[in-house]
Order: C-alpha cells, then sequence, then structure tokens
C-alpha cells in the first residue's frame, strides 16, 4: 500500500503511540536489561580471549562473535532509547532501522554459523580439524555479511520518511510496505529457523550412528557430545525466545496493528534471550565454567 495513496488519519499512529507511552515502560526496561546484557556477554568473551585452551576451540570463538552481537544490541538499545526518552527524533528512521534489522540478523545469522560449523565437524572430523584459522573466521565474517540481506532493503524504505514528515508519531517498522516485511520474515526469520531445524535432524541422525573412529577416541566423542548439548540449549533458548517476533512480524504484514505493545514484548524475550547466552555458556559448558571461575579467582585454568 503506497503511503500517497492513504489519508494522514490511516497512515499516522499518533494515538496508539499516546496509548503505548501511557501503559508500558517500553523505553525504561531496555535500559534496566541492558546492564546484565553487557556484564554477562562481556564475561563471556573474556573467558574465552583469555584461555588458551577455550580460544583454539571453533565453537568458543563462535560464542565469542554471537556475544559481540549481544554487545551491539544492547549498546543499540541504550542509545536508541535514552534519546527517545528526551524525545529525539532521528532524523532518518531508515537508517535505525536498518542498524537494529542487522543487529538482530547478525545472531540469526551466527546461529546457523555455529550449527553448520559443528555439522561440518561431525560429518567430517579430518576436514574440520585440519582447516585454517583463515578458514574458519571467514566464516564468522561471511555470517555477519549475510545478515545484511534482511536489513538493507530498509536503506531504501519510503513509508517510514514519509511517516516522519506527515505525522508526529511513526513506528518503528515499516508496517505500510509489505512486501519489505515478508522479506524480513523470509530472509532474516523463517529461513534461519529453518535451516537450524534442518541441521539438527543432521545432527541427530549423526549421532546415532557408532563407527570405528568414535569407538577408537571415546575422549572426543565426549567433549563433542558435551558442545553439542551446549549448542542444543543456546540454540532452543534462541529459537524460543525469537519466536514471539518472528509471529508478530508476520501479523503486521497481514494486518495493520493497533498498537506495538506486542512487538515491544517480543524485543524484550530477545533482549532476554541476549542475556540467557552468556548465562547458558558459563553454567553449561564445563570448560568455559571452570576457565570463568579461574579468571574470577586470579589464578591459571587447570591448576
Amino acid at each position: 500500500m503506497a503511503a500517497g495513496n492513504n489519508s494522514d488519519s490511516d497512515q499516522c499512529w499518533d494515538q496508539w503511540v499516546r496509548i503505548d507511552e501511557e501503559t508500558s515502560t517500553t523505553q525504561i526496561f531496555p535500559l534496566l536489561m541492558a546492564v546484565p546484557c553487557l556484564l554477562a556477554n562481556i564475561a563471556a568473551i573474556v573467558t574465552v580471549l583469555c584461555t588458551e585452551t577455550l580460544r583454539k576451540q571453533n565453537f568458543n570463538m563462535w560464542v565469542v562473535s554471537l556475544a559481540l552481537a549481544d554487545i551491539l544490541f544492547a549498546i543499540t538499545a541504550i542509545v536508541t532509547n535514552v534519546l527517545q526518552i528526551y524525545n529525539y527524533r532521528f532524523e532518518n528512521e531508515n537508517n535505525k532501522s536498518f542498524w537494529s534489522t542487522y543487529n538482530m540478523a547478525v545472531s540469526y545469522f551466527t546461529f546457523i554459523g555455529m550449527n553448520l560449523d559443528r555439522t561440518f565437524s561431525i560429518k567430517k572430523p579430518l576436514q574440520s580439524y585440519g582447516q585454517t584459522d583463515c578458514s574458519f573466521y571467514k566464516k564468522i565474517f561471511a555470517s555477519w555479511v549475510l545478515a545484511l540481506l534482511p536489513a538493507l532493503p530498509y536503506l531504501w524504505d519510503t513509508t517510514m520518511p514519509w511517516c516522519e514528515r506527515h505525522c508526529s508519531s511513526c513506528p518503528d517498522m515499516p508496517v505500510e510496505n509489505k512486501p519489505l516485511l515478508w522479506w524480513h520474515i523470509i530472509v532474516g526469520c523463517l529461513a534461519p529457523m529453518m535451516i537450524i531445524f534442518a541441521v539438527w535432524v543432521v545432527i541427530f541422525l549423526e549421532l546415532r550412528k557408532t563407527t570405528i573412529a568414535v569407538k577408537a577416541d571415546s575422549r572426543r566423542d565426549k567433549e563433542n557430545r558435551h558442545v553439542i548439548t551446549v549448542m542444543g540449549i543456546m540454540t532452543l533458548a534462541f529459537i524460543i525466545c525469537t519466536f514471539p517476533l518472528t509471529i508478530n512480524l508476520i501479523s503486521y504484514a497481514i494486518w495493520r496493528p493497533s498498537t506495538f505493545m506486542w512487538l515491544s514484548l517480543s524485543y524484550t524475550a530477545c533482549f532476554i534471550q541476549s542475556i540467557l547466552n552468556p548465562i547458558f555458556y558459563l553454567g553449561v559448558c564445563k570448560p568455559a565454567r571452570q576457565a570463568f571461575i579461574a579468571l574470577i579467582c586470579c589464578r591459571s585454568y587447570g591448576s
């Protein structure tokens, strides 16, 4: 639906914005959650980078990449909500929407990379252990680049700039631009979830196989299954926490919303997931937990 074909009363969002501001704490709550999010993810990064044995394992470096994405998400939430508290209006809403979408997409594509990399190590263990650091870091870089796919079209959206020029209040999503919303939903939400689901089907089938190599190296198999367990817990939490956002985006692509309260709650769930990632990693992953405790106690890991 083109913006120019609607009246101001149909296109503007002043009424629901006033209702949301009177009945919710959508600006204050993210600020309160940003602090534990930053601290937890910084703790995970420092633990990995300060422990040589953890740095040598690919899974832990994927966790570092995910923690960096969560830190960017928290910083973005702090900046945007502080500016909104002081009634600051962005000169270009497209840039804000692009950056917010990109932050979320990085987490999606990092989880895809993490799961695909573990699947590769299960199906092709010799090739996996023999890959160079350069080739591995290219995979992490690729996940950050691919996250641009759902975000870049926001830079060319015309509905939000129209709202900025004609309305006193505007939504944070281009709900009038249905093709853009569906692109975001398919490329940034549904496709990543389907890929992750397919990867776990492959992992499940591979773990049921018992090979001679596995029997000969039970220690490596035990470590691999422990990593898969940790990754599975983190991936399941990610899917559960981001699923409400996907549902809300789909509903907004079909029906024009009367409020963004549910979208705000969906982003809150995503924020909670950004806090849970490092907590699950440091709490469930035994080597990471031991390294973190050693770091706090100012002693060498393994001593």
